[in-house]
């Protein structure tokens, strides 16, 4: 009897609280609701261009194939270079013809038909080459049953010619380190205060809130920018990452990020009444934001409302440019693009974490 009047205790004690409730029932239907959605393997809406004569048909029937397949979309493209379509991200692959017409140069038994893809992602990469195989195979027999000549390409792969998965992963596991310890600490900070009773003695002393803000704030964020440079160091001593671009410009979208990060974690603390709420509540952002950033699977594969959900997802646009700037050296617009994300992004939950922390307060 002592036994069962313990856990009838422990259990309505739990449930209490209604944030509690929340973190115990509503969390998992949402987190399998999108590993249900996010999750999966096959590689698709692959962004496909091609630099051919109006007049190949071959090519044309090639191309009509691939979009066909509905392994490809057609991507939209400006200029004339087909290395710049894929360095500038707006095609994921591009088949380059010959100047003269694909049919002609195969009779004469050349193979002048090149794809360029962008390998970041060794799956993907590999999975694009082999669609194209297949793809290719299918144009070059012949219904009648006379022997073609079989088409061959050379594949260029780009930005990791080897298709090593660490130099895709790795930029991905940097964010989401960088991403868990900003908000683990930031909203275990002023849960513990409360939860010690000293957030009391805090208010009643003589500083005003927007000094209790920064106080609570600042150090993480300068913990977080800390981290980034030594994580870095981790990446480039132990898997050979390569650093391509600014590193100035990798610190600007840094600090954007971890500002965004410490004030998601400041608007959990607000919500949180304990350290083991803070801590949930950090994960209960942290698991359907690492399943929503493209890390461990493509956001291009996602329904198109999660791709639209990933959109207001920090960590997404930080990986897009952690492996844009390391990658491919990139900046220009796609550097102002998905840093101004970060930046609304850091302005809309620090005005909120700031209205919400007032109101605690």
């Amino acid at each position: 009897m002592t036994l069962i009047g313990f856990i009838q205790k422990e259990i309505k004690q739990t449930l209490r609280d209604p944030r509690m409730k929340i973190f115990l029932f509503v969390a998992p239907v949402i987190q399998l609701t999108i590993f249900g959605l996010a999750l999966s393997n096959e590689t698709r809406n692959v962004r496909l261009a091609a630099q051919y004569r109006p007049t190949d048909i071959v090519m044309h029937d090639i191309m009509t194939r691939a979009l066909a397949s509905k392994w490809f979309i057609p991507a939209e493209t400006t200029g004339s270079d087909p290395f710049e379509w894929v360095q500038s991200n707006e095609a994921d692959a591009v088949l380059v013809a010959p100047p003269n017409e694909l049919s002609a140069e195969m009779e004469r038994g050349r193979d002048p038909l090149q794809l360029l893809v962008n390998s970041k992602n060794s799956l993907r990469g590999r999975a694009i080459e082999m669609y194209m195989k297949a793809i290719l195979q299918e144009v070059t027999a012949n219904p009648q049953g006379n022997n073609l000549i079989p088409l061959q390409f050379d594949v260029r792969a780009l930005y990791n010619p080897t298709f090593e998965t660490s130099i895709y992963m790795v930029p991905g596991v940097m964010s989401m380190l960088v991403c868990l310890v900003t908000i683990i600490l930031t909203s275990m900070s002023v849960a513990r205060e409360r939860e010690t009773g000293t957030f009391e003695t805090l208010i009643a002393s003589p500083v005003r809130s927007s000094e209790l803000l920064l106080g609570k704030t600042v150090p993480f964020v300068i913990l977080g920018m800390i981290q980034v440079p030594l994580i870095l160091a981790v990446g480039v001593l132990l898997f050979g990452l390569p650093v391509r671009g600014s590193v100035f410009l990798l610190m600007v979208a840094s600090f954007f990020f971890v500002l965004t990060t410490v004030a998601i974690g400041l608007l959990i603390s607000t919500i949180a009444r304990t350290q083991q709420q803070a801590m949930l509540g950090g994960f209960l952002f942290l698991f359907p934001a690492i399943l929503l950033s493209g890390l461990m699977f493509p956001i291009e594969n996602m329904p198109f409302y999660m791709r639209a959900l990933a959109q207001l997802n920090p960590l997404s646009h930080f990986i897009y440019l952690l492996r844009n700037i390391l990658l491919k050296g990139g900046g220009g617009t796609f550097f102002l693009i998905h840093v101004g994300a970060l930046a609304v992004l850091a302005a809309v939950c620090m005005l909120y974490a700031t209205y919400r922390f007032r109101k605690v307060i």
